[in-house]
């Protein structure tokens, strides 16, 4: 029998566990030189999946509630509101926004399956009957349960050969029964590349998947010994060499092990200056820089910021095409967390962090 409930992509599981009453705030508790952070409220339990719109950057859409009663807020990030936008999910396991607006969710509980949603009617949200749909019913489930995690759309001139505005699914089936599924024409006539298979398959559990800037897959893997009860991760780089549709052998190279990942690995995602930023099974931000040559390369993680999170879900970039660099000139990025309190109930509020704004200049400034 599967122990699904240490898998990050059911933290919603522990939640409901360990209650909701005293849900509550994190805070950053250190944050880099060259950086500015803030905290923007949800008004209700972060429930670990998020997603920042294509079409503008302070639009976000979030997983928030509890385990069986979960919702899908619309945050925009401007005004510091919130509107909820989708309901009657069990277990949102992640959230993907195609270039026309429409969301991917993979959802663990009441459907069970990868959904489609669609403002059919164009009134901001998806809550009208019809709107929310299967994209495509899962295949290689364990056992014969779905459990998708992390979701992103591919984006175009992709060095993986994965065609421009697919769906990457990336499921958590414990052992090494895990894969990344790529759904092609997810809009249109969904199906998975290649047929019947995985893209890439054989880790444990889902640790967050991105693309750096020429194209390649950046994948993590979330590990649970369950003899010491104790977590680590690993972070791959996948490079199709021979464009086809499968990660065959000596295209995966694991770019950070787990001796360095011995905190865990939740999510990631990776800046436009090709930087690593991942969350641990703790309160911590860390990064690395990606090895010139990924297949054979090795990368050192270093410390970034720290929350008073006991553990942070998600780590996101509103737009990682934009710089993530310190003293960064607009428009630069902004990379969000969000996670549990120190008490172990869901935070409600996300964390930002992102360039300062770059110290004024003087012109013919000389130091005596």
């Amino acid at each position: 029998m599967r122990r699904k409930v240490l898998c990050p992509a059911l933290a919603g599981v522990v939640l409901w566990l360990v209650g909701l009453s005293n849900a509550a705030q994190i805070q950053f508790t250190s944050v880099p030189a060259g950086y500015t952070s803030g905290s923007i409220e949800l008004g209700a339990p972060f429930a670990g999946a998020l997603a920042a719109s294509p079409a503008d950057p302070t639009k976000l859409f979030a997983a928030v509630g509890s385990y069986g009663n979960e919702q899908i807020v619309l945050l925009d990030t401007a005004t510091e509101t919130t509107t909820v936008v989708a309901t009657g999910f069990g277990s949102i396991g992640g959230i993907a926004v195609f270039a026309n607006g429409d969301l991917a969710i993979t959802e663990n509980s009441s459907a069970d399956t990868i959904l489609h949603a669609h403002d059919a009617n164009n009134d901001g949200d998806f809550l009208d009957t019809g709107e929310i749909t299967e994209l495509i019913a899962p295949i290689l489930a364990d056992g014969g349960d779905f459990t998708g995690a992390q979701v992103i759309i591919a984006p175009s001139g992709n060095a993986a050969a994965i065609p421009a505005g697919s769906l990457l699914v990336q499921t958590a089936d414990d052992q090494t029964s895990s894969e990344l599924l790529v759904v092609e024409n997810p809009l249109s006539t969904p199906a998975y590349r290649p047929t019947g298979g995985a893209f890439f398959s054989g880790f444990q559990f889902n640790g967050g998947i991105a693309f750096d800037t020429a194209g390649n897959v950046i994948m993590g893997e979330s590990k649970f010994d369950y003899l010491t009860f104790t977590s680590s991760g690993r972070i791959y780089a996948l490079v199709n060499l021979n464009a086809n549709e499968t990660i065959d052998a000596g295209e995966s190279h694991v770019v950070v092990d787990q001796a360095a990942l011995n905190s865990g690995l939740s999510d990631l995602s990776v800046s436009a200056e090709n930087d690593v930023y991942f969350t641990e099974s703790s309160g911590n931000i860390r990064k690395f820089a990606l090895p010139l040559n990924l297949l054979t390369d090795s990368a050192t993680p270093t410390a970034f910021a720290t929350t008073d999170a006991s553990y942070l879900s998600a780590c996101r970039f509103d737009d990682s095409t934009r710089s993530f660099a310190p003293n960064a000139s607009a428009p630069k990025a902004r990379l969000y967390v969000g996670g549990w309190t120190p008490s172990w109930t869901a935070a409600t509020n996300l964390l930002w962090i992102e360039p300062a704004t770059p110290p004024a200049s003087v012109r013919d400034w000389a130091l005596y």
